[in-house]
């Protein structure tokens, strides 16, 4: 049973992790053709586009496609096929009038939206066809929160990477067809091919079609609504304090410090992000199918947690280790300043990959309202923190901020969870944690040698012994020869 357990999970993440790639490549593949095909100011239009349409469906989609995914799961589990087929008829009804709410609000907003971001109302009847996107997108994420849910693993996958490459080739020729013209029904193309394939796999899933009123689908959806809500408010909070540290940066320090620690967030999210996100997308559903089970939750969370340690750990060393190498080939000598940054904020992502893995114990147990107020709190700590640290150490106090901040953050949690429900922390864990912090803090001071080949010998050496570790802890503590089954996967 043990060794079915953690297969499972290494088995979505490295699922998930591909997936993660895949569709990193394709947006890469697609900024390359906007910006050979229409220029730097193809690239500014589409971004503008893509940045307004997404925030309108974060605000106008109630965070429906994070809510949902705990309904469904706890449905799901149940084995009870009346409360899941009502469950299911109640997430299509909601993200439909979501959907609907998003594409009404963009066409109401579109001459002022042309000229907030644009400067002009030229481009009101632009904003008018792309309320097409921001509904097709609010279903689409809806749809896959279903599969989610569901823990439909592969289906899910299939339709993030069909939609990804099918919108691609449909509407990429389209920048080559029409140029700056094409931006519109290319964003529009991309994001009906997306949900159909998205519907195409939920419409494989057998339930009962239940037929609800309005009244229905609001007591039932109520709970799920809320939710949403306090995710979107969170999600919120985060921009409004982001957006704050950095004009704070910019008044302070320069565009070239807020531009330097940009770069270094960059590096960390999607470097951490595809790790995060491979690793989270099944855990959500699983302890969520099981909030009602203390001593379940308790299991999952060290088993995640250790698995991702375990996961992270070559790839931490490998990356402290040649830091400004990356630096170097993502952006330029220039930047240096932020392998400084990187060093040290690093921590702070490492230990909030574990600390959000108990943040979603609150969101499974559906306590919302402590949920937005250790958000508050927290985004208040870190707004304090950071200008604080900034303003007696410039960039490097940011990274110092950003783990400050994770080890607050952690504390936090793990007191609150500990405190309502007995969940902690297993000894494995601990031990994993104090091998994987002595290996990274090594490649960090081994990175900021002068002797080439001093460094070099000592950093492969840490790299191998980094994977070694790894190795053992999987084969003797998950039941897993990780490299046999690597093999297989490959």
């Amino acid at each position: 049973m043990k060794e079915e357990s953690y297969k499972n999970i290494f088995k979505t993440t490295f699922l998930f992790g591909f997936v993660q790639v895949f569709n990193i490549l394709i947006k890469v593949i697609t900024n390359k053709i906007v910006a050979v095909l229409l220029g730097a100011e193809g690239m500014g239009i589409v971004g503008i586009y893509n940045n307004t349409l997404e925030f309108i469906k974060s605000g106008t989609s109630l965070g429906i496609s994070q809510s949902a995914v705990r309904d469904i799961s706890e449905a799901n589990a149940k084995d009870d096929d009346k409360r899941f087929s009502s469950t299911i008829s109640v997430t299509n009804r909601v993200i439909i009038i979501t959907g609907l709410l998003g594409g009404i609000v963009t066409l109401l907003l579109s001459p002022w939206l042309s000229e907030w971001t644009l400067g002009n109302r030229d481009y009101t009847f632009a904003f008018m066809l792309l309320s097409i996107v921001v509904v097709a997108r609010i279903l689409t994420d809806g749809q896959l929160a279903i599969l989610k849910g569901m823990r439909q693993l592969r289906s899910l996958a299939k339709a993030s990477m069909l939609g990804a490459v099918a919108g691609l080739v449909v509407g990429g020729p389209m920048y080559y067809l029409y140029g700056l013209q094409g931006v519109v029904p290319s964003l529009i193309t991309c994001a009906l091919v997306a949900l159909f394939f998205s519907n195409y796999y939920v419409r494989k899933i057998r339930y009962e079609h239940v037929v609800l009123t309005i009244n229905e689908v609001i007591t039932n959806a109520s709970s799920m609504i809320k939710m949403g809500i306090a995710l979107v408010f969170a999600s919120f909070l985060a921009n409004i304090v982001a957006l704050t540290i950095s004009a704070y940066m910019r008044a302070h320090g320069g565009l070239q410090d807020v531009g330097f620690y940009n770069a270094g967030l960059m590096i960390l999210n999607g470097y951490f992000g595809i790790i995060i996100t491979a690793l989270t997308t099944d855990y959500y559903p699983r302890i969520a199918a099981i909030n009602n089970d203390n001593i379940l939750l308790q299991k999952e969370l060290n088993k995640q947690a250790s698995v991702s340690l375990v996961l992270c750990c070559p790839l931490v060393v490998f990356f402290l280790f040649l830091l400004p190498f990356f630096v170097q080939i993502l952006y330029s000598k220039e930047f240096m300043p932020t392998v400084e940054f990187i060093r040290v904020a690093i921590w702070g992502t490492l230990v909030t990959i574990c600390s959000n893995q108990v943040d979603m114990i609150l969101v499974a147990k559906f306590k919302m309202k402590l949920f937005t107020i250790i958000a508050i709190l927290y985004r208040v700590l870190q707004l304090g923190v950071s200008l604080v640290f900034y303003q007696s150490y410039g960039l490097l106090g940011m990274g110092i901020s950003m783990t400050v901040l994770g080890v607050i953050h952690m504390l936090i949690l793990t007191t609150v969870v500990y405190q309502l429900y007995k969940i902690h922390f297993d000894r494995l864990f601990v031990k994993i944690v104090i091998v994987v912090s002595g290996l990274a803090i090594s490649a960090m001071v081994v990175c900021m040698l002068g002797n080439f080949i001093l460094k070099y010998s000592i950093g492969s050496l840490l790299v191998i012994l980094s994977c070694m570790f790894s190795l053992y802890v999987s084969n003797k503590y998950f039941g897993i020869n990780l490299l046999l089954y690597l093999k297989n996967k490959i």
